[in-house]
C-alpha cells in the first residue's frame, strides 16, 4: 500500500450481497477506499462509536430497510452525534420513492440513489461517493 492513506466506506446494509458488489465496485473504480460493512444501524453506531476518531469513514452509505435500526433512524442518530455528524451521508435504496428522497435530504443526507440493478449501474454511483467524501 502507498504512503497516502485509503479512504473508508462504511456500507450499512442487511444484504451481505450488496455488499459484496458495492466492494467490488470501489474496487472496480481503482480501490481508492476500503469498504467495511455493518448490517444495520445498531451495528454500525456501535462500530463508529468504538474507533478512534482518526479511524471514522470517510462516507457512510446507508440502506433504509433493515432490521433493528432502519435507515432513516441510523441517519437521524448520525446527525445528531457531534463527532459523525461531518461524515457525508449516501442512503442507497431499492425505494424509488420522491417523499422518502426528500426527507432523507432534509435529514443530512448528501445524496440519494436507487439500488441499481445490474453491476454496471454501480460506476456512475461510485464516482459520485468519491466527489462527495469527507477528505481524510
Amino acid at each position: 500500500m502507498s504512503n497516502a492513506t485509503k479512504s473508508l466506506i462504511l456500507y450499512v446494509d442487511d444484504d451481505s450481497d450488496d455488499c459484496i458488489f458495492l466492494k467490488a465496485s470501489v474496487q472496480d473504480a481503482g480501490n481508492r477506499a476500503d469498504v467495511i460493512c455493518a448490517n444495520d444501524g445498531e451495528e454500525a453506531v456501535l462500530y463508529l462509536t468504538s474507533v478512534s476518531t482518526d479511524a471514522l469513514p470517510s462516507l457512510i452509505v446507508l440502506d433504509l430497510n433493515m432490521p433493528r435500526w432502519d435507515g432513516k433512524k441510523t441517519l437521524q442518530y448520525l446527525k445528531k452525534h457531534p463527532l459523525l455528524a461531518e461524515i457525508p451521508v449516501v442512503v442507497l435504496s431499492t425505494s424509488d420513492n420522491e417523499k422518502e428522497k426528500e426527507s432523507c435530504r432534509q435529514m443530512g443526507a448528501v445524496s440519494y440513489y436507487r439500488k441499481p440493478s445490474q453491476f454496471e449501474e454501480y460506476k456512475g454511483i461510485i464516482a459520485n461517493f468519491f466527489q462527495v467524501m469527507k477528505a481524510g
